[in-house]
């Protein structure tokens, strides 16, 4: 579904990502870890069109992304849920939720559906529909992120720290969510995360982030965790 054929990337004049290669297939859970700086959200903004890309390819079922705006690469069905949340904080949760099918070509007849699925996912927000995003939590509010990319009926998500800040149970309450969305296998997922258990428990495979490059265990390599300790922190 997703191929990057080493990528190089950044902000400007800026290289942060180097030489980057990467494929993920239809609903394949993919994780992402690395030291703080890395270029771990950087990876994710390349792929949304958020950053310049200065060499290599990206391509989506087929179709070369380096062209496509932003926006132009959600309408193919690529959301992200970025770090920090960045949901509108005047918007009840609703309105919110609605923003995010904006695209949807029959969006009059999908809202509905797509909007109880969300609110099946997070309880929670079905309690909070008709408040302002600016009052919820810190875990409702990655809810809100979360539902709001699933809200354009995408076939990858690209997300960010889901966990980061959070109260235990809401973050198990968020990774519980993901984990569900796995086992439906209809979306795929790339996943940037601190938390290494969370990728080891949630994701088919990952990938190690170090200074802008990639580290990809072999096929049916299986790395204990003090061997991904090791490459995480540069050991």
């Amino acid at each position: 579904m997703l191929d990057l054929s080493r990528v190089t990337s950044g902000y400007g004049a800026i290289r942060v990502l180097h030489d980057v290669s990467l494929e993920i297939a239809a609903g394949e859970f993919v994780g992402v870890i690395g030291p703080n700086g890395a270029g771990k959200s950087t990876l994710l903004r390349t792929i949304a069109g958020n950053c310049a890309v200065h060499a290599g390819d990206i391509t989506f079922e087929g179709q070369d992304l380096k062209s496509l705006a932003d926006y132009q690469r959600a309408s193919l069905g690529i959301a992200h849920v970025p770090e920090g949340r960045r949901i509108w904080p005047s918007l009840s949760v609703h309105d919110t939720l609605l923003m995010g099918s904006w695209r949807l070509p029959d969006r009059q007849t999908e809202s509905a559906a797509l909007l109880a699925m969300v609110l099946d996912l997070f309880p929670r927000l079905k309690e909070r529909l008709h408040q302002r995003s600016a009052v919820l939590s810190g875990g409702e509010q990655q809810m809100l992120a979360i539902g709001r990319a699933l809200m354009s009926k995408p076939k990858l998500i690209l997300v960010d720290e889901p966990s980061t800040g959070l109260a235990p149970l809401m973050m198990e309450i968020v990774i519980g969510a993901l984990r569900r969305l796995r086992q439906d296998a209809k979306i795929a997922i790339l996943l940037v995360e601190q938390r290494i258990q969370n990728v080891l428990d949630l994701c088919n495979r990952f990938y190690i982030l170090n200074r802008g490059q990639l580290i990809e265990p072999k096929p049916g390599e299986h790395l204990t965790r003090s061997e991904i300790e090791a490459a995480y922190f540069d050991r």
